[in-house]
This record gives C-alpha cells, sequence and structure tokens, in this order.
C-alpha cells in the first residue's frame, strides 16, 4: 500500500477551500467593523439558513458542541440579535429566533458573502460553477447520509 499524500485529493481540496474560505470570510468581517465576531456570524448565518430551530440542532449544524454554542448565543441575545424561548413540545428545549435587529447585521454578511463569491470564483466559467455546486450537493447528501446512519441522528441540511 502507498503511502504518497496527493495534497490535491478530494479530501484536501474541500478541507483547504473551506479554511480559506472562512479565513478571508473573518477578516472581512474584522474589515466591515461588524459588531458581531466572525463566530457569531457565522451563527446568525445559520439561524438564517434554519429559521426557528431548536439550539440543540443549531449546534449540530454548525458542527460545535452545545455547550460551546451557548456562550455565543448568551452575548447575541444580550446584544438583542437573537431570542431563545422555550419550545412549547419540550420546556427544557430552546429555540433560537433572530430579532429584527439582526437584520442590518445580516444584510451586511450577505453584502460580505457576495464580494467573497465575486472573488473566488474570478475566472470561471458559469458552467464550471454550476457542475461544481451539483457535485458539491451530491457529496454532502453523502456524507450526511453516511453520518446519520453511523450515528442515528436526522440529516443536518
Amino acid at each position: 500500500m502507498s503511502r504518497e499524500i496527493d495534497p490535491n485529493s478530494l479530501g484536501f481540496l474541500v478541507t483547504d477551500v473551506a479554511r480559506l474560505w472562512r479565513g478571508v470570510m473573518e477578516r472581512e468581517i474584522e474589515a466591515d467593523a461588524l459588531p458581531v465576531t466572525a463566530a457569531e456570524a457565522r451563527v446568525l448565518a445559520h439561524i438564517a439558513r434554519a429559521g426557528a430551530v431548536r439550539q440543540k440542532r443549531l449546534a449540530a449544524s454548525l458542527g460545535v458542541a452545545p455547550m460551546s454554542l451557548t456562550g455565543f448565543l448568551d452575548r447575541m441575545e444580550a446584544a438583542g440579535l437573537i431570542a431563545r424561548d422555550a419550545d412549547p413540545d419540550d420546556r427544557r428545549a430552546k429555540i433560537v429566533t433572530l430579532t429584527d435587529a439582526a437584520d442590518p447585521v445580516l444584510d451586511r454578511i450577505v453584502a460580505i458573502g457576495a464580494r467573497m463569491r465575486v472573488a473566488a470564483t474570478r475566472g470561471l466559467c458559469d458552467d464550471d460553477l454550476e457542475t461544481f455546486r451539483k457535485v458539491a450537493l451530491g457529496l454532502r447528501r453523502n456524507l450526511d447520509a453516511t453520518r446519520c446512519a453511523a450515528t442515528g441522528t436526522e440529516p443536518a441540511a
């Protein structure tokens, strides 16, 4: 068995692109002087994506431990950007929602994301980008199904 590591293998490429994207996004958020940290901006974006969501499910979609998420949510709740209410189906669980105060912050996050997409896709044709999107959706679906089968959990996305 060969021990040669291909730095351009699918796993490395996906990881490298995600790491670079996240790093550029963090720098852009800091440069834009958003009233949230880059990590908090990720949390807001995930809440916007999911809508009203259980705190535990939000942590899973972010890939963080529920306890790690609590600190972010505490700060954002104190800033008036989110609300946490008891789940009517399980009072022990919390439902997280965005407040109207989050709208201008999310608008700025979306604008940063749009600038990043332009920079990241410079020189790439629309057909290649659409093919990449379809392949990435398939990869996400397959990996999530594998995770669900191994853990007995529900799909994340």
